[in-house]
């Protein structure tokens, strides 16, 4: 699919266009889904030229199917409050409006999970891309990253307990891999009125590549090989298939979600790249040479049902 994002006349920058699939997957491991998406398509032209074009993904856990409610929750309580239009945007300096109604849109959705599942509880990752700007923020470890220049920058922040050690010191990035609590989150949706939101604004550029993604996803295959496949591929929803077979091929332990924006000064296909693209089988690409080569398997099969207390892992 593809969002238009003009400039006024009297600018001399193209105008910006958003190229941008999104996909969920089961995995091999798991019978159900706790992941869930929501991209900017069923918002209409309008709305979205004012407000901009919000990406939202979460990863819902809890057990039960509380993790299905609360991702499900989340996702459309933080769509629907955004474009609701209570706090006004600045068309001329959007900055400040963007950041202010898509916290307040992640609040509310807090509010709403822990009203609905006692004791579920969600990631979110989120992105309003507005002309020029980006602005993302999260709450636990699902991620975004941006590729630019060959360059893959993380822009969100894990709030996990290895996360937090490896920011104290305590250990390596290498040694979280393989930590046995990698898994366990000191912030998530629905877990406490009060939320950590995680929130960082970038000057978009052409060319520039956009990543959401859980932990089924980034935890599996890694950095290097979501900057490969990213780079790769000029079809958003191509890079999302070929990333979320890699997962599947490494063993596809977690339900396995994302969403590409590609920024680009040129329209989409008419028929754009579908918003819910059918991923192959991994079998079906088991012996196809043309992925990239594979990291390091980095396994997360002990995602916890519950998550600890709110803060529990900062002290």
């Amino acid at each position: 699919m593809s969002a238009h994002s003009p400039d006024s006349p009297a600018n001399a920058k193209p105008a910006l266009y958003y190229h941008y699939a999104g996909l969920t997957d089961t995995g091999m491991v798991r019978d159900h889904n706790e992941d869930a998406y929501k991209l900017p398509s069923d918002t209409d032209v309008s709305t979205r030229a004012a407000r901009g074009h919000l990406y939202v993904l979460a990863d819902g856990m809890g057990g039960h199917q509380k993790g299905e409610i609360a991702s499900a929750i989340t996702i459309e309580i933080v769509n629907a409050e955004y474009y609701a239009g209570i706090i006004d945007i600045d068309e001329n300096q959007p900055e400040s409006g963007v950041i202010a109604a898509l916290a307040q849109a992640i609040e509310k959705a807090n509010l709403e999970v822990m009203d609905a599942t006692q004791g579920g509880g969600t990631t979110v990752v989120a992105a309003v891309l507005h002309n020029d700007m980006l602005v993302a923020m999260n709450v636990g470890d699902s991620r975004a990253y941006l590729l630019r220049d060959d360059e893959l920058h993380r822009l969100s922040r894990d709030h996990s307990l290895v996360s937090r050690l490896v920011e104290m010191g305590k250990i390596t990035e290498e040694e979280a891999l393989s930590h046995p609590r990698r898994n366990v989150l000191y912030q998530a949706l629905g877990q406490g009125s009060d939320v950590d939101i995680h929130i960082v604004q970038e000057k978009l550029q052409l060319g520039d590549v956009v990543i959401l993604c859980s932990d089924g996803l980034w935890g599996e295959v890694g950095d290097q090989v979501i900057k490969e496949v990213l780079g790769g591929s000029e079809n958003p929803r191509i890079a999302i298939e070929t990333l979320v077979d890699l997962a599947n091929r490494i063993g596809g332990p977690d339900n396995i979600t994302a969403i590409v924006i590609k920024v680009s000064d040129k329209e989409a296909p008419e028929d754009g790249y579908g918003s819910e693209p059918q991923s192959p089988s991994a079998s079906s690409v088991a012996d196809d040479d043309t992925h990239p080569s594979l990291p390091a398997v980095n396994p997360r099969f002990n995602k916890p049902d519950t998550l600890p207390e709110s803060g529990s892992w900062v002290d």
